[in-house]
């Protein structure tokens, strides 16, 4: 896979292209994460257990699906954790990037292509 060539001001950064495994590892992270936050959430409201561990349910269903993943490379937070896994590390020069470029970058290191994805969408509707 060809990595994803990113204008810098000192020329060029090649942001790789994650492997399923590191998009697998992204997604279960993400999960946990989610899971802890509904959990204390669930807590903080005084949900009582049988609706909480309904809500817990219906939460374990989207585990492994890739729309997680691509919901979650609009965030902010998001999109920096899927670049960060990309490169090992986040690039200084990447730091003053705008969010929307970044969740561009995040969703083409995942193998979603936003461009071509709204294009295709739009076809056939001149």
């Amino acid at each position: 896979m060809e990595p994803i060539a990113v204008p810098v001001a000192d020329g060029t950064i090649l942001v790789p292209r994650l492997k399923v495994q590191q998009i697998i590892d992204l997604a279960v992270l993400r999960h946990e994460r989610e899971r802890k936050e509904l959990v204390q959430d669930l807590a903080d409201a005084g949900v009582d257990p049988e609706d909480r561990l309904e809500r817990l349910r219906q939460h374990r269903k989207e585990v492994g699906l890739s729309s997680v993943i691509v919901r979650w490379a609009f965030s902010v937070d998001g999109a920096y954790s899927i670049v960060r896994m990309a490169m090992g590390d986040f690039p200084a020069e990447l730091e003053g990037m705008d969010p929307g470029n970044l969740s561009r970058l995040a969703l083409a290191c995942i193998g979603v292509n936003l461009d071509e994805s709204v294009e295709g969408g739009a076809e056939g509707k001149e």
